[in-house]
């Protein structure tokens, strides 16, 4: 362990191994990770030298990649409890009662041995449930193997079922949402769920703001490193495969075994609704800006220029996470709605400015000829202007509309099961750093293509050659 004492650890973000790495190793660089799957990537990839992570998960890890091996596996004890708001108290001592009573009858060993001593080959039972008492809406990960994870498209683990069972013995049904782990934390203090359960410990900030159950599991935490790093351990020393025969088993792994291709379907369809709508709607509302940019009124310019400053200086990640955790929380509106909402503001700003410069660049003499000649000034905009403003600012929309495009990865933050969220929750069952991420390159470029082609059609169907 004194080996490491200045290298780089790898650690879950604000977790108690967190606490322990910066309190015991002030002069390693720390790596702080959201996922266990990710943190095991970074020590494959080099990235760090040891990471520290619990016990159970560590055990899967190493089945999954022989190169991995205990530098210590007993270095901190951990806690894991489900996270409830504050004014959800009844919930939480209801579940602290049930969680007595399977302990007591048998049902907890029963869910242990399934998910944690079985978990290659567990399935998740038939758990009747009535749910006649209303909705219970949980937060989880469906990244954390055996405790929450995704298993032939549907969200499994020790967690799950437990939270199944708790929700059958309240008679009410359960609503799973998916989030990153920060995420759900946000989501559970802005009261966007009911509960977050995914192997969550307990620590002293979190406290602070979580209303935590009695622990339902305990672990230790154990330091982990390559084999091949240490001087003491054999390294399996097989051939190398071919990249052919990489390519087809990381193919076979990430998109065919448990259909994981409809996850990535799925996404890709999510994707796309979210860029097409949000590319409608602010396209309306830039044109709606624009014409306030371009009135007489001085104070309805001021309001165009104040919307339009304003989305230029705020992160879009930024402003999508404060549309969905504070201000649409009080209406419970689901991840896309926001999400197609936060990206038509934040379009709409840019399409208006491209809007207004294409109008501002037309002769105003054109203008005048068309009214000296009668016709009306809606007629000589619809007419006259529109058509040209529409060729000269299509080429430049087109590149923001690609950007808009790109730019839906980030909707994994507000528990939208994207493209991109589909490859994190794969790369969390099978540790492959490259497939994924490559796979889903490969068809956001595919995407941006189809379109752009489209929008390409639409600027030679309204070419004014065309009508000559």
């Amino acid at each position: 362990m004194d080996d490491i004492r200045t290298k780089s650890i790898g650690v879950l973000l604000g977790s108690l191994q967190d606490e322990y790495v910066t309190e015991n190793f002030p002069d390693a660089n720390i790596i702080r990770i959201d996922h266990s799957s990710d943190l095991a990537m970074s020590l494959q990839q080099g990235q760090c030298e040891a990471i520290l992570l619990d016990n159970v998960t560590s055990s899967y890890l190493m089945k999954e990649n022989d190169n991995f091996a205990f530098l210590d596996d007993s270095v901190t004890q951990n806690t894991f409890a489900v996270g409830f708001q504050y004014d959800k108290k009844f919930l939480q001592e209801k579940f602290n009662q049930f969680l007595k009573e399977i302990k007591s009858n048998g049902l907890y060993e029963e869910i242990y041995d399934r998910w944690i001593v079985n978990s290659a080959t567990s399935i998740m039972p038939e758990i009747e449930n009535r749910g006649e008492k209303g909705v219970i809406h949980m937060g989880t990960t469906g990244e954390s193997i055996p405790f929450s994870f995704v298993k032939d498209n549907i969200v499994v683990g020790f967690d799950i079922e437990l939270m199944y069972r708790f929700a059958a013995y309240m008679n009410m049904k359960l609503d799973i949402k998916i989030f990153n782990f920060g995420g759900m934390l946000a989501a559970l203090i802005s009261n966007k769920i009911d509960l977050g359960a995914n192997s969550i410990m307990v620590t002293e900030e979190r406290a602070k703001q979580i209303l935590f159950s009695d622990g339902y599991f305990t672990t230790t935490s154990g330091m982990l490193a390559l084999k091949s790093n240490l001087v003491d351990q054999d390294v399996d020393k097989a051939g190398k495969k071919s990249f052919l025969v990489k390519v087809k088993e990381s193919f076979q792994n990430n998109i065919i075994r448990e259909k994981r291709y409809i996850l990535i379907f799925d996404g890709l369809k999510v994707t796309f609704i979210i860029t097409v709508l949000a590319a409608l709607f602010g396209t309306i509302l830039g044109g709606f800006i624009c014409s306030l940019r371009m009135s007489r009124r001085k104070s309805l310019r001021l309001i165009g220029k104040g919307y339009i400053a304003f989305f230029r200086g705020i992160p879009q990640v930024v402003f999508l996470m404060l549309m969905f955790y504070v201000i649409m929380a009080p209406f419970k509106t689901d991840g896309v709605t926001v999400a197609v909402i936060s990206f038509a503001m934040y379009f709409s700003a840019y399409v208006s400015e491209m809007f207004r410069t294409s109008i501002e660049g037309i002769r105003k003499g054109q203008t005048e000829a068309s009214l000296a000649m009668g016709f009306s000034k809606f007629r000589t905009f619809v007419y006259i202007i529109l058509p040209q403003a529409v060729q000269r600012v299509l080429p430049v929309y087109k590149g923001e509309f690609i950007s808009l495009v790109k730019i839906t990865a980030i909707v994994g933050y507000i528990a939208v099961l994207d493209l991109t969220k589909a490859s994190d929750i794969i790369r969390s069952r099978t540790f492959d750093a490259f497939f994924p991420l490559i796979m889903v390159a490969v068809l956001y470029f595919l995407l941006a293509w189809i379109l752009t082609l489209i929008l390409d059609y639409i600027q030679i169907k309204t070419a004014p050659k065309r009508n000559i």
